[in-house]
């Protein structure tokens, strides 16, 4: 039995918040939509947990997109996460694949690729939104994130991200979890957690040992007295509908409007989840028609 996707908060009275996430039907989902290969999976499911966990930290933020433009064989990598709980994702090249490391591991770093940027736009309530960049440090996607939090947010973090592909290319396991230390920590305190961290091993090892994760906390706070801020369940979900895709065509100009009746039919594929739309000719001539006459 699989435990379901959430996403957990916690505080320590020494200064130090942790968020901790279970991703495995959610990178699961993503395989499935996208057909992704084994390499392309682990660099979703990656991408996809820290923006959850980025998305979950920041409660005055609606939402965080990512944006990882390496120079590797996948393309780019593009992830959404917004009310702090829900997910959405997609590669350039999601069918990649390329040779396992000497160790038996999946190759992410070389398949993202070790030279390129990481764009990571916040969007608040207000529907402002910010934009700031940090150069890829490794591909690895956890390492990327990290030296972006310290460079432009300037927020010390350790953040440990895994996705353990199984032998039938199924999702065994997925999650990861984000350590930062509020102002004020002592340095004592955050040397103590980076200890207790190196006791965990690989993080897609433990969650599939660990199913429900719960252990995680203890290790990483091991030694303070923290408390549960909150949870939420988490899942993959798209925003795209039918209404959004009929908004696109009725933005189009006139050109591109006469263009599209010529054919028997428009149909219409969301990057981010795969889904299909497909307007008849007729629905198109209504669409097109209603508007003219608002």
């Amino acid at each position: 039995m699989h435990i379901e996707d959430q996403i957990v908060h916690y505080t320590s009275d020494e200064l130090i918040r942790v968020s901790i996430a279970q991703t495995r039907r959610i990178t699961e989902t993503a395989r499935q939509r996208h057909h992704l290969s084994p390499v392309a999976c682990a660099a979703l499911g990656r991408a996809m947990t820290g923006a959850l966990l980025l998305a979950g930290d920041y409660k005055n933020h609606e939402g965080v997109s990512l944006k990882f433009a390496g120079d590797g064989p996948l393309g780019a990598v593009h992830v959404d996460a917004f009310d702090s709980n829900k997910v959405r994702g997609y590669i350039d090249n999601p069918t990649v694949d390329l040779p396992l490391k000497a160790n038996g591991k999946l190759d992410v770093g070389a398949a993202v690729g070790q030279h390129g940027q990481l764009t990571v736009t916040r969007f608040t309530p207000e529907q402002m939104t910010y934009t700031s960049q940090a150069d890829l440090v490794s591909g690895e996607i956890a390492e990327d994130l990290a030296y972006y939090l310290y460079t432009s947010e300037q927020i010390p973090s350790t953040i440990s991200l895994g996705v353990l592909v199984d032998r039938d290319y199924t999702i065994a396991a997925s999650g990861g979890f984000l350590v930062q230390a509020l102002p004020g920590a002592k340095e004592e305190d955050l040397a103590r957690v980076e200890a207790n961290i190196t006791q965990i091993g690989p993080i897609t090892t433990y969650l599939k040992n660990h199913p429900d994760g719960e252990g995680l906390i203890d290790i990483i706070l091991s030694g303070m007295h923290f408390k549960e801020l909150f949870r939420k369940p988490a899942w993959w979900q798209c925003t795209c509908s039918r209404q959004r895709i009929e908004n696109v065509l009725l933005s189009l100009r006139a050109q591109d409007k006469e263009e599209l009746l010529q054919d028997p039919q428009v149909e219409m594929t969301c990057h981010y989840c795969g889904e299909k739309y497909v307007i008849s000719h007729d629905e198109l001539v209504t669409l097109f028609e209603n508007a003219h006459k608002e």
